[in-house]
């Protein structure tokens, strides 16, 4: 850029002042100098500006250069590198067997490092899952052994209601056969106190027939009469089938009965 000459205040022209003879007398001279110092003032504000303006216009100019320069290098770099990296990437699609084989045939390697980067995805949860669902199995292998443990308690707790549940039952079988057998007691008794009472009774008839018998017997003959009607009784009386029974009977208990009977 060609830099226009430097103008200085001297060959500053003052603004045409219209000729007009009713205007001379109202401009003073005071006013000319305040409005041509105040024109000189921005016209050097203005240079001042375009100055500063074109330096710093020539100092970014300079520093897109300089980058320019550097993004083309870097842009002559990346495409080198990419060349390289198509080159591998062919190379390696090769010997993965990717062009053979029909899932991957036909396909971007972006797409196949988006499909892989997903499966990469899903395998963090599922070993999230994983780890989760290895605390949850800690904690029913911990409730399992507890249960296994009152399981045990239990069992064991079952088996000794059991032996008591046997025993109580032993104890009533037991009772069972006492009270049978005391009720067959009872009624042997029963028997056997009717029997005596049936004895008794016959005894009584036999002694009031004999008492009858006595009052027509003559005085010397009474003595062997009462002999005979005694053994006749004893006889009967010891005709009691008591050994055919089988019956052992105390002697308060006989006493008891007899005693009842009369």
């Amino acid at each position: 850029m060609n830099s226009s000459p430097t103008r200085t205040s001297s060959t500053v022209s003052l603004p045409d002042i219209p000729r007009y003879p009713q205007l001379k007398s109202y401009m003073q001279s005071y006013e000319v100098s305040r409005f041509l110092h105040k024109c000189q003032k921005e016209r050097d504000d203005a240079f001042r500006r375009e100055e500063s303006a074109r330096d710093k216009l020539k100092h970014i100019e300079a520093t897109t250069r300089c980058q320019i320069q550097d993004l083309k290098t870097k842009v002559k770099q990346l495409t080198s590198e990419c060349k390289a990296l198509q080159r591998t990437v062919k190379k390696l699609r090769t010997d993965l067997g990717l062009e053979g084989n029909p899932r991957f045939k036909g396909r971007m390697t972006k797409d196949i490092i988006k499909e892989l980067q997903e499966r990469e995805d899903q395998c963090a949860c599922l070993k999230e899952d994983n780890s989760l669902l290895s605390v949850q199995l800690r904690e029913i292998v911990s409730i399992v052994a507890q249960t296994q443990k009152q399981k045990g308690e239990l069992t064991k707790q079952l088996e000794n209601s059991e032996l008591k549940v046997r025993d109580l039952l032993n104890e009533n079988n037991q009772i069972v056969q006492n009270l049978q057998e005391s009720q067959r007691e009872k009624d042997d008794l029963e028997k056997i106190n009717l029997m005596l009472r049936k004895s008794i009774e016959e005894s009584k008839k036999v002694t009031n027939r004999s008492v009858q018998t006595t009052t027509s017997i003559p005085v010397n003959l009474q003595n062997t009469y009462k002999k005979t009607s005694r053994e006749t009784s004893i006889s009967r009386t010891s005709q009691v089938p008591l050994d055919r029974r089988k019956i052992t009977l105390e002697p308060s208990n006989i006493v008891s009965v007899v005693d009842s009977g009369v």
